[in-house]
């Protein structure tokens, strides 16, 4: 067995990075500030793009060993944000990044290091 890490959990990492950067743009922000700061609501709009984009290119054999990771929501949302941007609720936005990713972050890290110590 290799050391190395396989080549997608490099798209582990992106995820995990991306949600630390939302996390970091709202930490201090109300909804209404949020809503009223079009910088802050598009680079969170692309950073759900880039955790949509990086779950598209995890393996679906790891995908179903982790069935509680919301893996087709972390890609709804990147359609959502891409293909029809002018249906995006902030709301929605919001909540997610709120509520949803911060439970996120122990369920990838933990899928993380057993896929590389399995490895």
């Amino acid at each position: 067995m290799s050391s190395r890490p396989r080549k997608w959990t490099f798209r582990l990492r992106h995820i995990l990075e991306a949600v630390d950067r939302i996390q970091e743009y709202i930490a201090e922000m109300t909804y209404e500030e949020f809503a009223a700061d079009q910088r802050t609501v598009e680079a969170v709009l692309h950073n759900f793009i880039i955790i949509g984009e990086a779950t598209r290119h995890v393996p679906a054999p790891v995908t179903s060993r982790y069935p509680d990771v919301p893996w087709s929501q972390m890609r709804g949302m990147r359609n959502v944000a891409v293909d029809e941007y002018h249906r995006v609720s902030l709301g929605v936005i919001w909540k997610a990044g709120k509520e949803d990713l911060p439970p996120l972050v122990p369920m990838l890290q933990a899928v993380l290091e057993a896929e590389v110590d399995a490895e």
